[in-house]
């Protein structure tokens, strides 16, 4: 389900996740520690750092450079539907293995990654096709093969908006009206800005549980409760997924790094 009630197409089932990964292989900086990074992408070359595609063609995911910052550009044009269990939403994902991401019963892990909604970035409005528009940039996704994901960011809204969603415990969230997942406004979007997001999270599928988030520096989320759906794990998805919009849609990711202390994210972490 979308944020706001909206059936959204299927997830990846537990079979066709474990193929998906079966031959990624992701980059490790060093040898972890409190202050290294366990994981990081810097995009100098995103095909180095073990991201399997999710997207009707590999022409949609290129490397670019903003402002001075190394990212992966996903990029979306009409048709691209029908995508690891889309449905009629069109999806271009990069998604990282449940081993490389790491979400595992009572992991505590720091993480950090940024993102840009460029000039040719269209926020998903409503149409009669779809009265319930929705679009997800990144996730931490269930390894199960129903229901929401674990923690998204989510644009919804009239206007549209950015926000968090969280579903986990022991009821696999539809993300429907009434549903456990739980919603948290982020703010507006602000194109050919970085957003640089922090988060620090506690993986459990009970209520020891947390995830507190920052943007820009400002702390937006201190969430205390489960973050996984009992018995799963996670992945994690640089995303642009959303209905359909009759028109090109790109975001742009960069710099993704998980590490087990604040510190060990690097400068302005």
């Amino acid at each position: 389900m979308n944020g706001i009630g909206a059936p959204r197409a299927g997830s990846t089932t537990g079979a066709a996740v474990a193929a998906l990964f079966a031959v990624a292989a992701a980059t490790a900086v060093g040898t972890p520690g409190a202050d290294t990074a366990s994981f990081l992408c810097s995009f100098a070359s995103w095909t180095s750092c073990g991201l399997v595609v999710q997207a009707k063609s590999r022409d949609r995911i290129t490397a670019v450079e903003v402002a001075g910052v190394a990212g992966v550009r996903l990029e979306t044009l009409p048709g691209d539907d029908g995508i690891a269990g889309s449905g009629r939403a069109e999806r271009t994902d990069l998604a990282l293995s449940p081993e490389k991401t790491g979400c595992s019963q009572g992991a505590e892990q720091w993480w950090t990654h940024a993102l840009l909604f460029p000039d040719d970035y269209a926020a998903p409005l409503a149409t009669p096709a779809d009265s319930w528009p929705w679009g997800v940039v990144f996730d931490f996704h269930q390894t199960g093969s129903e229901g929401q994901a674990n923690f998204e960011i989510e644009v919804v809204g009239k206007p549209p908006e950015l926000r968090f969603a969280i579903s986990a415990g022991p009821v696999v969230s539809s993300g429907a009206p009434g549903s456990p997942t739980r919603h948290f406004p982020v703010g507006p979007i602000i194109k050919n800005h970085w957003y640089r997001f922090v988060y620090h999270v506690r993986w459990s599928s009970e209520r020891d549980g947390f995830f507190d988030a920052w943007v820009d520096g400002r702390r937006v989320l201190d969430y205390r409760g489960p973050t996984l759906y009992t018995g799963q794990g996670c992945y994690l998805k640089l995303a642009n997924y959303h209905t359909p919009v009759g028109r090109r849609v790109a975001v742009v990711h960069a710099r993704l790094v998980r590490a087990a202390t604040r510190e060990g994210l690097g400068p302005g972490s």
